[in-house]
């Protein structure tokens, strides 16, 4: 309902509305290297990527992953699913805000 809303909003305001899937490993996914862990259970709030090394808060690090997956959702026209190091990082990516005619 919330999405609906938020949605409907949106387009009122003349702004794009994107969804990122709500099974988008965004909390286990290094935004550094997109590598991913088999398993973060919920107690872990912090953890640290075996692969690059860096020390992840897991909200902050869910946080890029969602606004990656939306920019490149939105660069791309297509909500498939990246897995891994199949899609080039998305923060070189600007988006500017659309802008009424009147």
């Amino acid at each position: 309902m919330f999405c609906t809303m938020l949605s409907y909003k949106a387009k009122n305001a003349g702004k794009t509305y994107v969804e990122v899937d709500r099974f988008y490993p965004s909390s286990k996914t290094c935004n550094i290297c997109l590598n991913q862990v088999g398993n973060l259970p919920l107690d872990v709030r912090q953890w640290q990527c075996k692969h690059c090394k860096t020390v992840h808060d897991r909200d902050v690090n869910a946080a890029i992953n969602i606004r990656n997956e939306g920019l490149r959702i939105l660069s791309l026209g297509t909500s498939d699913t990246a897995h891994r190091g199949n899609v080039r990082r998305a923060d070189r990516i600007s988006v500017l805000p659309e802008r009424n005619s009147c």
